[in-house]
């Protein structure tokens, strides 16, 4: 059965990640951020901050109830809205077009997904406290 959650999570976490990184690349269109990968930026950044999240909900709550969510929610449908190998191929292509802005990418993706886990755990307190 854990397996079953986590392949409906992928597949549905997938398909998020397809749309809105896709969104936000056409809305970055005819603007500065055209060239830059701000799609899948802002799934790494988003999907970061909903792991530490859940992760300080789980830890908080201390339920076995909110364990069974991890197969779906952080194996599943996070793993795969979130994406190391789509920025490792973005970056890569940027160092080649343009190395400034491949640093940016490789500085604003880890930090500010690191940042992203610890808001979204310290959030969890504050809001499910």
């Amino acid at each position: 059965m854990t397996l079953l959650y986590i392949f409906l999570g992928g597949g549905l976490g997938a398909i998020s990640r397809f749309a809105l990184s896709s969104g936000v690349q056409h809305l970055a269109e005819n603007t500065r951020l055209q060239r830059f990968p701000i799609g899948i930026l802002t799934c790494n950044i988003l999907g970061s901050f909903l792991i530490g999240l859940i992760i300080g909900l789980m830890a908080a709550r201390h339920q076995e109830s909110w364990a069974r969510l991890h197969p779906f929610t952080i194996a599943g449908f996070l793993g795969s809205f979130t994406t190391f190998s789509t920025f490792a191929l973005d970056t890569h292509k940027l160092f080649s077009e343009n190395p400034t802005l491949a640093v940016i990418n490789l500085l604003a993706s880890v930090l500010g997904s690191l940042l992203a886990v610890w808001l979204g755990f310290k959030s969890s307190h504050y809001l499910f406290l």
